[in-house]
């Protein structure tokens, strides 16, 4: 283990550090940090608002009203719902803070070009089930606005702002005299710009409104769908999809939106099947369904298997980031919720923790799979177990009441922990030479 350390100090700190010096993913990082308030609070409510225990539901609707539950989650749609739209303002804005440019505006066109490229839907006379007519007139698909969109909007800051910077830099910009107070310069100032990045924001929109695509949010799901499609049932099949979804949440992006809004296509059959053979006693045909990734892969504390990880920070973290990242995510991880380890630590674009968060779950779903195949442990019996049913309790109700599940849970957790110790002991001890560093700049500060 001390092996381990020690090579990462030496060899791999160097290297993450001089990624991480990046531009584009120093403003990567800290434009998604700035999500990161929102997402906690959202993970309370979306905590309390699917606690995994039979009869919750009516309880609550008996007790409040039918629609408590929809009420709880109502600040879920104002922080997960529009993560999208504030990490294109916010990694706009670190890219232009950055070149001394006028961040404010650079990320305000950021978003009416990511907006821009969204349809509008015209909602009017529309029959519903109940025979009334429903009339909204012109909306957006929210769906957008969330993780969902992730990909898009990171690529549209990039993009937007590049141009931005580029047209300001040439001096192409409309000029006010000395006199003009500095607000309304500055307004003036991102007027040729602004037109010029929605001018090409909206030729995008247009070329993917002529394909059969209609929108870039269509073509970038099908073009992460096409190798999905390839991607079946087995163990091969299975570590590749865990592969995937993870390296996609280290890029900041909604993995397992993006790569189960295909694979549901694949796995929710595989679950059916299941059910059907336990109705009526035959063998259980499918080890990977979706209850294998739900209960048994990011049934570990959410994607990562970040139980493991926990774990390892109270054990052995020393550095004041890394304390406070294990009290606020303990609660959200014990029901599945990752997302404040994911932007907390940070596992987005950091080298050294990218590893561990894609190799755990891996390391857990070929275990899983494995004793599985062995018969060491039922499979997944059809039951939809839901994603936010905590550990040990998910794996024995997954499997029809296998007890042994619960053991693999736990072997699974101490494996996870394993794999993530040394690259946290190694990231703990980077973070606690910023620390000290920091806090001897600020004592030097106060003496002089």
């Amino acid at each position: 283990m001390n092996f381990v350390i020690n090579f990462l100090e030496k060899y791999a700190m160097p290297v993450a550090a001089k990624i991480a010096s990046l531009r584009y993913i120093r403003a990567l990082r800290d434009g998604l940090a700035v999500t990161m308030p929102l997402i906690i609070v959202g993970s309370l409510f979306m905590i309390l608002g699917n606690i995994p225990i039979p009869g919750y539901s009516e309880w609550m609707a008996a007790t409040f009203g039918p629609d408590v539950l929809t009420k709880i989650l109502y600040p879920v749609r104002v922080t997960f719902d529009i993560v999208a739209i504030i990490a294109v303002m916010s990694i706009s804005y670190q890219i232009a803070k950055e070149k001394d440019m006028d961040a404010f505006s650079a990320a305000a066109i950021s978003l009416a070009a990511y907006l821009i490229l969204i349809p509008v839907n015209t909602v009017n006379n529309v029959i519903l089930e109940s025979g009334e007519t429903l009339s909204l007139g012109r909306v957006w698909p929210t769906g957008n606005f969330s993780a969902g969109g992730l990909m898009v909007a990171i690529i549209t800051a990039f993009i937007a702002t590049e141009i931005f910077m580029f047209i300001v830099k040439k001096n192409f910009v409309i000029k006010m005299p000395d006199s003009v107070p500095p607000a309304v310069s500055k307004s003036f100032t991102a007027i040729v710009p602004c037109l010029v990045i929605l001018l090409v924001f909206w030729c995008i929109r247009l070329f993917f409104e002529s394909t059969e695509y209609e929108t870039i949010f269509v073509f970038i799901t099908k073009f992460v769908a096409t190798p999905l499609s390839k991607v079946g049932l087995s163990f091969g099949g299975a570590l590749g999809t865990i592969f995937l979804y993870h390296l996609f949440w280290t890029m900041g992006i909604h993995g397992t939106r993006v790569v189960f809004g295909v694979m549901d296509s694949i796995l929710l059959p595989a679950m059916d099947q299941n059910r059907q053979a336990l109705e009526t006693g035959l063998p259980l045909p499918n080890i990977v369904t979706k209850q294998f990734h739900d209960n048994f892969v990011n049934g570990l504390g959410g994607c990562g298997a970040t139980i493991g990880l926990i774990i390892c920070i109270f054990i052995i973290a020393r550095s004041k980031q890394m304390k406070s990242i294990g009290k606020l995510a303990i609660g959200p991880a014990i029901f599945n919720i990752s997302e404040p380890i994911i932007f907390g630590v940070p596992i987005v674009m950091n080298p050294i923790m990218m590893i561990p968060f894609v190799l755990a779950p891996m390391a857990v779903g070929a275990i899983t799979y494995i004793s599985m195949a062995l018969g060491l442990v039922n499979y997944p019996a059809g039951i939809a177990v839901p994603w936010t049913v905590p550990s040990f309790f998910s794996g024995f109700l997954a499997t029809n009441g296998d007890w042994r599940a619960v053991i693999l849970q736990a072997v699974n957790i101490a494996v996870s922990a394993f794999i993530y110790w040394p690259f946290l002991k190694a990231w703990d001890l980077y973070l606690q030479k910023q620390e000290a560093e920091e806090e001897a700049s600020h004592l030097s500060e106060h003496k002089n």
